[in-house]
Order: C-alpha cells, then structure tokens, then sequence
C-alpha cells in the first residue's frame, strides 16, 4: 500500500502537480526508502530526455522500452566501477535487473501522467478553425501544438489565446507568461505573437517569449530564424530584427525616445533606451540557460536578488512567498533547480543566505536570521 502511493507522488512530482503537503510525504517515503532515490532520477531522466516524444504522438511499448534501456545504460556508465569488478559482466546485469522493475513501473507512470498531458494535445487537435485559450497553471509546464501545427511550450502560470490560425491573412495569438514557439512554416501567413505592449511576427522560427504582467520586462530570445518586434502602443518606435542567439528585453516603465531614429533597429545600431538586444552565450547548453531552461524542467537563475527568484519560484511551486525583511531582497543567487521540493530548494539557499523560513500549506514567510 505504502508503495501504491509513493509511485502516485512520484507521478504527481514528475508532472509537476504535487502540493507542498505531498512533496513532505513524498520526502518522508523517500528517507524510509533511499533505493527509491535511484527510480525517481531514472524516471525524471526519461520524462525531461530532450527526445521525448512530440505532443500528439503516441510511441509504441517497443520504442519506450528501447529509449528507456538507453537511459539507464547511460546511468550505468556514469556510475564508477570498483577495479575488481568486471564491468562486461555486473554493468548488463544490474541493467537486466533494473529493466525487469522499471519498464513495467514505467508503463504505470505513464498511464498516471496521462490525464495531466492529453486533454491538451486532444483539445489542440479537435478545435481546428475555432477560438481557443490554453492555461499553464503554476507549478506545470505544458506542451501543446496548435491548429496550424506550431509547437508550443508554455511555462508556469501562462496563458495562451488564438482566434483563428487557419484561413486568415495572419496566424495571431495573445500571450501572458512565458513560451518557446516552433513555428510551422507558412511564408503567406505570418505568425504574430501578440505580448503585452510588444507584437513580434514570424515566418517560421524558434524563439521565446517572457511576458508576465507583473514583470516589469518582457524578453523575446530567438533561437533559429529571424523576428520582428514593434510596439503596438506607439508606431513612432523604431521595429527591431533579431538575430539567431539574441536576446530582446524590453523596460515597460521607460519612455522611448521618439526623435533621430532610424524605423529598422539592427544590434548594431544603437536602441532606443527602453530596449536592450544582447547576445546569448553559444558554449552553454539550452538546458542550461536561464531563457530555455524551464523547458527541460529545470528553473536556472543568474544573479536573481532574493525578491526576482522568489517570484520565479511561485509561479514553479505554486507557493506565495511573504518576505518578513525587506533586507532579504538585497541577497543574489545564481543556479538551478530541476526535481528538488521546495524544501530542498531552500536549505540549498540558506546555505549562501542568512535567513529561515516557515511554511503554512502554499505560503512561505522568510525571516532574516
């Protein structure tokens, strides 16, 4: 019985669904059994493996069973071996053995899972030529592809609303939070992300988009392609193309300069003040990266004062956080987060920070020491 609900918790942790109460229980149930601590790595590779399936596709029981022995062949050669073992003959069996309890484990997971990921892809699919709006709740990452057949990534607390995407002059959507876009290509329809104050149109590309209301910025990297972004509430403003690996950040409480400005903005002339185009480092992995690496379940920061992380971390726990001490707000953090609870998350800033904590269900007080 006891097993029956720590793989529901895992499940529930996997898909990003657990409440602070099951993360605790689930955190107990993994002291009472630390050989649980190697399946939840292994399945927490397998679900954020940047070759997991597309939305809207279902593998067969063959190709999850092969991807799966990959992943834990690889586990296995990034675990040292004692000299006086031999790694032809122990290495294939704690394999075996470890296939013969995870790939029937795997299939139950999977069918956990289910219900959290394909009511999305299935309302994708089904409402084709007809208005729609898409919730990322906090605490979830979702994946999607819409009617036209972009690939759409939404972080924590996004929404997503389109009108029509097939059969018009354009192909527009509404977004308020975060997203990564792989545009389906279509030269005759451009594609128009329509954020906040901003409207960024495509051709066909990768990039994303960070618009939350409450930010004082929204940022437009782009990946592969080229964008356009202009402001809607002031045509004065100069358009801005990106370049692949650039990085747009917009300040919405400072005013444009209207005046001696040339209507097409490269990198290499100089914005207006409001808008900032930098590059993006080429030798980090997109996993590592603080703009695309949510979407392989990980929360990476950079220099985030205690306040900036703390609002990152509400939307990915679902939790409030209530500083008691403004003075906190002066600490700085750089790292990452992928599958810790939000206890673990911070102890681990506590050990850089002078501050505690107490936790009441989803909210947070912080205390400076």
């Amino acid at each position: 019985m006891q097993n029956n609900r720590l793989w529901i918790l895992m499940s529930r942790r996997l898909s990003g669904e657990i409440s602070l109460a099951e993360a605790e229980e689930l955190q107990q149930l993994l002291e009472q059994s630390p050989d649980k601590h190697y399946l939840l790595d292994i399945l927490h590779s397998y679900f954020t493996a940047p070759a997991a399936p597309a939305a809207g596709e279902e593998p067969g029981g063959d190709a999850l069973e092969e991807r799966f022995l990959k992943i834990l062949e690889k586990s296995e050669a990034d675990t040292p071996v004692h000299p006086k073992n031999s790694i032809f003959h122990l290495r294939p069996r704690r394999i075996a053995m470890a296939a013969a309890v995870l790939i029937p484990l795997l299939g139950m997971m999977l069918f956990l899972l289910r219900p959290a990921t394909k009511p999305v892809t299935a309302m994708a699919a089904a409402e084709k030529d007809r208005p729609g709006e898409i919730l990322s709740r906090a605490g979830v990452r979702t994946k999607l592809v819409l009617p036209d057949g972009t690939k759409v990534w939404l972080n924590s607390s996004t929404r997503l609303r389109y009108t029509q995407l097939t059969g018009g002059a354009t192909r527009d959507v509404v977004l308020e939070g975060e997203a990564f876009f792989d545009v389906a290509k279509d030269p005759q329809h451009p594609f128009i992300v329509h954020a906040d104050s901003l409207e960024i149109k495509v051709l066909g590309t990768e990039f994303t988009i960070k618009s939350y209301p409450q930010d004082p910025t929204i940022e437009a990297t782009l990946l592969k392609g080229a964008i356009e972004i202009t402001r809607k509430d002031n045509p004065n403003t100069p358009r801005v193309i990106l370049k692949p690996n650039e990085k747009l950040v917009f300040n919405k409480h400072l005013s444009p300069v209207r005046a001696h400005i040339p209507d097409l903005i490269h990198r290499s002339l100089q914005a207006p003040p409001d808008i900032a185009v930098n590059s993006i480092p080429l030798n980090i992995p997109d996993s590592e990266k603080v703009e695309t690496g949510w979407m392989y379940n990980k929360l990476v920061f950079n220099g985030d004062s205690f306040k900036e992380l703390s609002e990152k971390m509400e939307r990915w726990y679902n939790v409030r956080f209530i500083f008691k001490d403004t003075r906190l707000y002066n600490y700085h953090f750089g790292g990452s987060f992928t599958h810790e609870t939000i206890q673990e998350a911070l102890n681990a800033l506590q050990l850089t920070a002078d501050f505690t904590y107490k936790i009441k269900e989803n909210e947070i007080e912080l205390y400076e020491k």
